[in-house]
């Protein structure tokens, strides 16, 4: 009985490991797929991050390309500049498709 409850706790562990993984917002392999989408977006919501979380993102986003394709859509320097951010703050981007991206500034 001991044996199956250990088996289980570890099942649902690991479960819940894999959730936070898969929640995880710093994605280091969707860059390629983001910065394409930036010059279709028309919206952003703009997150702010730490400096270890910028870290993380830097090997997914080169920071110079994602601020040169957003200061090339009006759209999304509006949005930024709305909610009291610069593009120079911007640090990364996170796309799912669609008229809107999250992008994380320090």
């Amino acid at each position: 009985m001991k044996m199956f409850k250990a088996i289980a706790i570890s099942a649902v562990m690991l479960t819940g490991v894999s959730t936070a993984f898969a929640a995880n917002p710093f994605d280091v392999m969707g860059g390629i797929n983001s910065l394409d989408q930036i010059g279709n977006a028309r919206y952003a919501t703009v997150l702010t991050v730490n400096d270890a979380e910028a870290r993380t993102l830097s090997f997914d986003n080169d920071v110079a390309s994602v601020q040169q394709r957003i200061k090339n859509n009006q759209f999304l320097l509006r949005s930024i500049s709305d909610q009291g951010f610069t593009v120079d703050q911007i640090v990364g981007i996170e796309a799912g498709g669609g008229a809107s991206v999250t992008l994380f500034a320090l």
